[in-house]
């Protein structure tokens, strides 16, 4: 008689292939690809905090710098992750943000000196994945890229 070990093994074994394009397509349901590009003058050359959030859209329209600035020490449930991102010369940071598709993501890029992109909402049905490059002093929204599903 097999152990369960040897009966789940040439299962896994056969799904590893259609798991790895998943991961290098940037797809895993449930699952929003955030990929941060940062340069030496991002955030004036000094390191930067993300926040991602859950959020609605009236509630990312009202929210203030210092308002959400607050929530890195004191988080709240609304805050999905927290992440710096250190400047350096095309740097790029990889995040997986496990999401509800019926609600929006608010991104917060806690800047020193803001600009007027310094945050963003992402709308449901949320993409598979995005680019998103980090300026001086805001996201650079005319170089942002998603990728949607198609369904």
């Amino acid at each position: 008689m097999r152990n369960k070990e040897s009966f789940h093994m040439p299962l896994i074994g056969s799904l590893w292939p259609v798991l790895l394009l998943l991961g290098l397509s940037g797809c895993f349901p449930g699952y929003v690809r955030l990929t941060l590009l940062s340069d030496a003058n991002t955030n004036e050359g000094r390191p930067l905090r993300v926040l991602v959030r859950s959020v609605s859209e009236e509630q990312q329209r009202t929210e203030s710098h210092a308002s959400v600035s607050a929530l890195v020490v004191s988080p709240d449930a609304t805050v999905l992750r927290s992440v710096i991102i250190d400047p350096g010369t095309n740097r790029t940071r990889i995040l997986w943000i496990k999401h509800d598709k019926e609600k929006s993501l608010g991104l917060y890029f806690l800047y020193t000196t803001p600009a007027a992109s310094w945050k963003m909402l992402v709308p449901p049905l949320l993409p598979w994945r995005m680019l998103i490059p980090l300026g001086r002093a805001g996201v650079r929204p005319g170089e942002v890229r998603e990728c949607r599903r198609l369904l």
